[in-house]
């Protein structure tokens, strides 16, 4: 009894054995088999397994130059902006849409200049003819005018720099006109001009006005704008006084009547627009210069009846 007892136990460790190394065997191999194949399993029973794909070979890279680093092939369509320019291109509106909007009657015109002391860069406009107006004189006069505040802001400008270290010129002159009015009769712009002087402490503005009658092929003052009779000085004075000192104490209001007083020197400089005319103030000479160039309307209603009665001002200011 004892005897049989120990066969029994004997034999039940040697089929435990035998199942457990049965199975051992069976992992490996099945995982041998979804090593070489797709990943799926070998399907059980008579069904045969599916053949497994052979993968493709590699694409042999190009042969490295002797001594060198393997080609790599460039990728198609590859851009890095070498061939970027900023050339404007012909038929830029192949669609034939008109711009929104009337064109100004005038072209722009630069002058660029580049030395070893500074550089120019200013634009200014001539103009096209208006309703039979010949601008030809006009577009002269500016020139000329225009070129003269350039040299005027050359007499600053180093005579040399090749002294300085580093990127040059340092120096420089730019500017724009800008257009109020443009009619058959008359023109009124501004040149804004601003240079640098290098160990300058900092740009100076120099901005001017530019007036012409076109009937006249001549320059205009503001008296010329009103009557002969009229005494515009002391009504423009008035009128730039209360709207300069709107805010200000008494010590800026001072400053104010000074430089707006009724004295013709104090309102050299103006433009005519459609709707006012403007007056420009220096720096300086009417606060401490920190708000620059300051400009004062004249709405036409508060001097309509006393504005010149030539074509070129009654037909500006007529309804």
């Amino acid at each position: 009894m004892v005897v049989n007892q120990a066969m029994s136990a004997s034999l039940e460790k040697s089929m435990r054995a035998l199942v457990l190394a049965a199975f051992s065997l069976g992992v490996l191999t099945s995982g041998a088999t979804f090593a070489q194949g797709t990943g799926a399993p070998a399907a059980s029973g008579d069904a045969k397994a599916a053949p497994v794909a052979t993968p493709a070979a590699p694409v042999a890279a190009p042969a490295a130059k002797s001594g060198g680093s393997p080609l790599i092939r460039p990728t198609t369509n590859a851009y890095n902006g070498s061939s970027a320019s900023t050339n404007l291109l012909p038929n830029m509106n192949p669609a034939g849409v008109k711009p929104k909007g009337p064109q100004d009657p005038w072209k722009i015109v630069s002058v660029i200049e580049n030395n070893k002391s500074y550089t120019v860069d200013v634009k200014y406009p001539q103009f096209d003819p208006i309703k039979g107006s010949d601008p030809s004189k006009l577009n002269e006069e500016i020139k000329r005018y225009v070129y003269a505040q350039i040299d005027a802001a050359r007499a600053v400008m180093p005579q040399s720099m090749q002294h300085i270290e580093g990127p040059k010129p340092l120096s420089y002159i730019k500017g724009n006109c800008n257009v109020s009015t443009y009619n058959q009769y008359l023109c009124s712009m501004e040149v804004d001009l601003s240079n640098y002087a290098f160990q300058s402490a900092h740009p100076v503005e120099a901005l001017s006005t530019f007036n012409y009658r076109l009937d006249y092929n001549q320059q205009f003052g503001l008296k010329d704008v009103f009557r002969p009779d009229y005494k515009y000085i002391p009504v423009i004075s008035k009128i730039c006084v209360a709207t300069l000192s709107q805010g200000l104490d008494e010590e800026g209001t001072d400053w104010v009547k000074r430089g707006a007083a009724p004295e013709e020197k104090n309102f050299i400089k103006f433009q005519v627009t459609p709707k006012a005319l403007e007056i420009v103030f220096d720096p300086y000479t009417i606060d401490n210069g920190a708000d620059g160039y300051r400009k004062v309307p004249v709405v036409w209603d508060r001097v309509r009846a006393n504005v010149s009665t030539d074509p070129p001002f009654k037909k500006l200011i007529a309804r």
